[in-house]
């Protein structure tokens, strides 16, 4: 349905030049007004008097101090009055309008255990910036997911994409004092064979954690299937915190349940296993603001200490050969 009104085609000078009237109207100053537009006094200058030659009338008089013409006096308020609708009406969109949202997806012992804590150090400095995080139980397929970043755990491979190391896994074994007392396992090595073990289920290898340790020490073919087999390391420490066998886990993932007893090493030992909490992000993505903020943080705030703080000398670089799959931590 049409009216009258969509028939009239307005005859209005260009909006440059009445922009350029009324910003030296309301300044009653070419200079200021060229600073507000951030344009030459030149270019101000120009465009008024092409406004004055359009409409056929002055509406400035150039003096020491400048003037305005009655014309002149009648044309400021309307077009001040129609900028400021314009910049509110304008606004009110801009305020509506949400930035994209950085969109993580990050294992889950690591997302309730190390960057969960942290995160709002993060949110202070970007509090506009709504932040979604998925914690899939395996390491998402990131180059065809719609995530902004991943954190990956594993042996990860990352060609094609920017990839920041934040964390090696470094575990071993930690159990319930009340288990170790009650056990009273009188070396490693009878631990490893007769202790209830949690195991933390990595792609298809349920055994893997501690077959990789007995490995690493020396007791190959030492058995180690038997006991509870879990998701996420987060469900073996809480097994292991009730008494329900020994988890072997990275120090960092549980430092408040070290802290008060909860978790005790019953031996000095840890590992390097050669697996890696990986940042990956696509390289035509990195300079996206809501990217480059967080990466520069995660690094910052997220990347590994110095481990000297942790139970375990280490049997540091042994040989880490393995068929993992990423997944479960």
């Amino acid at each position: 349905m049409s009216s009258n009104r969509t028939k009239i085609r307005r005859q209005l000078p260009p909006l440059n030049a009445l922009r350029a009237f009324e910003a030296v109207a309301r300044f009653l100053s070419f200079t200021k007004a060229a600073d507000e537009l951030l344009v030459t006094q030149s270019a101000v200058s120009r465009q008024v008097k092409n406004l004055e030659d359009i409409l056929g009338v002055a509406l400035i008089l150039r003096k020491a101090q400048l003037e305005l013409t009655e014309e002149g006096k009648r044309l400021l308020p309307v077009l001040t009055d129609s900028f400021d609708r314009m910049d509110q009406v304008i606004g009110s969109f801009r305020r509506q309008s949400k930035k994209p949202p950085l969109s993580l997806a990050v294992p889950p012992t690591f997302a309730r255990r190390i960057l969960l804590p942290r995160l709002p150090e993060f949110q202070a400095m970007h509090p506009d910036l709504e932040i979604r995080i998925e914690t899939p139980p395996v390491n998402p397929d990131f180059r065809n997911s719609g995530h902004d970043i991943a954190i990956l755990f594993g042996e990860t491979e990352a060609d094609g994409l920017v990839a920041d190391v934040l964390m090696r896994e470094r575990s071993g074994p930690l159990a319930a004092p009340s288990l170790i007392a009650k056990s009273n396992w009188p070396d490693l090595r009878t631990m490893i064979a007769k202790a209830p073990l949690l195991h933390v289920r990595q792609g298809n290898d349920s055994w893997f954690d501690w077959r990789l340790l007995a490995r690493q020490l020396g007791f190959a073919g030492l058995p180690v299937e038997r006991g509870l087999v879990v998701e996420t390391a987060d469900q073996a420490v809480q097994a292991a915190i009730a008494g329900g066998g020994v988890t072997e886990v990275d120090y960092r993932l549980c430092q408040e349940e070290i802290a008060d007893g909860r978790l005790v090493a019953p031996f000095d030992i840890s590992m390097l296993t050669g697996r890696t909490y990986t940042m990956v992000c696509r390289p035509d993505e990195t300079e996206l603001a809501r990217i480059a903020a967080f990466r520069a943080w995660a690094i910052s705030a997220l990347a590994e200490q110095p481990d000297s703080d942790q139970p375990g000398n280490g049997v540091d670089d042994a040989a880490r050969e393995s068929d993992a799959t990423e997944a479960g931590a």
